[in-house]
C-alpha cells in the first residue's frame, strides 16, 4: 500500500486526539430507491476481496445499505466481533444507507470482515470479504495495496479533521435547530477548526464556508488536542407574533397570485486539490484526493442524479458519485481520489448531473475544470 492510513477514531472515543463525543446525533442523506426484497440489502464497495493491509493502520470499510422502509444502522464485523456501528436518527432509518467504517488490525493474518443492515431487529444477509494483514508495509503485494471507493489520508498530516461515516448535513451551529447550510457524503475529509465543550459537534472548513457536523457521525485523525472550544451563534428562536383583529371590521384580502419556481440549476462551484504533483522513485504514479462542490443555483429540488469525474488527456469518465437531492441554494461536496502515471500537464473535469435526469435552467454550465501538472521524479 503506497499510503498508510492514519489511524482513524471514532468520534465517541478520541484517544489519540485528547477528545471524546456522545449525544446528539445528526440526521444522514440518502438516496431513495426501490428495493423488492423483505429484508435489507448490503454490499462492501471496499476493501476488495484478498485485499493486503498492515497491522495497526486503519481500514476503511466502504458499504451501501438499501431496503424500501429504510436501514437503521450497519455493523461491521472483525472475525465475527462487532468493531464499528453507525446508525441514522431517523426512527424509520434510510432507504439508502452509504457508510465508510474504520477497523485497525492488530495481529498479523486472515481476517474476515462482514457488514450487516438493520431495519430495526431484522437483519440482511451479511457482505463478506476477506483481508490479509501483513507486519509490514514491504510485505504487501503492490496490486492489492490500494482502496477503491475511499479517501486517502496522509499519514504525515498533523491537521486535525473529520471524516464522515455516511452522509451528514452541515448546519449553522451546533445542534439539529439550526439551519441546514450544505450536505457531506460518506467519506468526506474536512479540517476541524472548533469544537464545543461537549465534543459532540465540529465546527468544521469546508472550501470557503464554516459550519457544524455531528461528531457522533465522524472518526478523527491528526493532532486535535489543540482544537479550541468555539461559542456557538445564538439558538434560533421561533418568531411569535400576537394579532388581535376588531370585531367591528371586515377585512377582505384576494389571496396573493400563485408562483410557480423555476428550474433547479446544477453549478460545479469549486474544486479543490493539489495542483502540483510528483511522481513517485523510478517515475511511480501519484495519487491525490480532490474534492468537488456542486450547488444548485436554480428554484427548484433537483431529485436525484448522477456526476462523473475525467482527466484529460486520455481519462474516461468514471462516476464520482450520486446525490439523492439539493434543494435550491444547497451544496453537497464529494471526494475523489486520482491517479497520474506520467508527467505531463492535466485537466480534471467534473461534470453535474451527467446523465441529464434534472431539468435545468440552463444544460451548459454543469462541469468544472482544475489543472494539474506532474513533474517527474527528481
Amino acid at each position: 500500500m503506497r499510503y498508510r492510513i492514519l489511524c482513524v477514531f471514532v468520534a465517541l472515543a478520541l484517544c489519540a486526539c485528547n477528545l471524546s463525543s456522545s449525544g446528539d446525533r445528526e440526521e444522514n442523506i440518502a438516496t431513495p430507491t426501490t428495493i423488492t426484497s423483505g429484508r435489507p440489502v448490503v454490499q462492501i464497495l471496499s476493501p476488495q476481496n484478498g485485499a493486503e493491509v498492515v497491522v495497526d493502520d486503519d481500514v476503511l470499510v466502504s458499504a451501501n445499505a438499501t431496503d424500501a422502509a429504510g436501514v437503521t444502522r450497519v455493523q461491521l464485523l472483525a472475525n465475527g466481533q462487532v468493531v464499528k456501528t453507525v446508525s441514522s436518527e431517523s426512527p424509520s432509518g434510510d432507504q439508502v444507507f452509504n457508510a465508510l467504517l474504520d477497523y485497525t488490525p492488530t495481529s498479523t493474518g486472515t481476517v474476515r470482515l462482514q457488514v450487516i443492515a438493520y431495519r430495526a431487529a431484522i437483519a440482511s444477509e451479511p457482505a463478506t470479504v476477506e483481508i490479509t494483514v501483513r507486519a509490514a508495509q514491504a510485505q504487501v503485494t503492490a496490486t492489492t495495496a490500494s482502496q477503491p471507493n475511499v479517501p486517502i489520508i496522509n499519514p504525515n498530516d498533523p491537521t486535525c479533521r473529520a471524516l464522515t461515516n455516511t452522509a451528514l448535513r452541515l448546519r449553522g451551529g451546533p445542534g439539529t435547530n439550526y439551519a441546514q447550510i450544505g450536505l457531506l457524503n460518506a467519506g468526506s475529509v474536512v479540517p476541524i477548526i472548533g469544537r464545543i465543550g461537549s465534543n459532540e459537534w465540529w465546527q468544521v472548513r469546508v472550501n470557503l464556508t464554516i459550519g457544524w457536523i455531528s461528531a457522533a457521525y465522524t472518526s478523527v485523525y491528526g493532532i486535535c488536542n489543540g482544537v479550541p472550544i468555539v461559542t456557538p451563534p445564538a439558538t434560533p428562536t421561533p418568531v411569535i407574533t400576537n394579532t388581535v383583529v376588531p370585531t367591528s371590521t371586515l377585512t377582505l384580502t384576494a389571496p396573493p397570485p400563485t408562483v410557480t419556481p423555476g428550474p433547479a440549476d446544477l453549478l460545479v462551484t469549486n474544486i479543490v486539490g493539489s495542483n502540483v504533483l510528483t511522481l513517485g522513485a523510478g517515475d511511480a504514479p501519484v495519487t491525490s484526493s480532490y474534492s468537488v462542490t456542486i450547488t444548485n443555483a436554480g428554484s427548484s429540488p433537483t431529485g436525484q442524479f448522477n456526476n462523473t469525474i475525467a482527466v484529460n488527456p486520455g481519462g474516461a469518465a468514471t462516476p464520482l458519485g450520486v446525490v439523492a437531492s439539493l434543494a435550491p441554494g444547497e451544496s453537497i461536496l464529494l471526494n475523489v481520489s486520482l491517479t497520474f502515471s506520467s508527467a505531463g500537464n492535466y485537466t480534471i473535469q467534473a461534470q453535474a448531473d451527467s446523465d441529464n435526469q434534472v431539468t435545468e435552467l440552463s444544460e451548459v454550465n454543469n462541469a468544472g475544470v482544475f489543472n494539474v501538472t506532474v513533474s517527474a521524479a527528481p
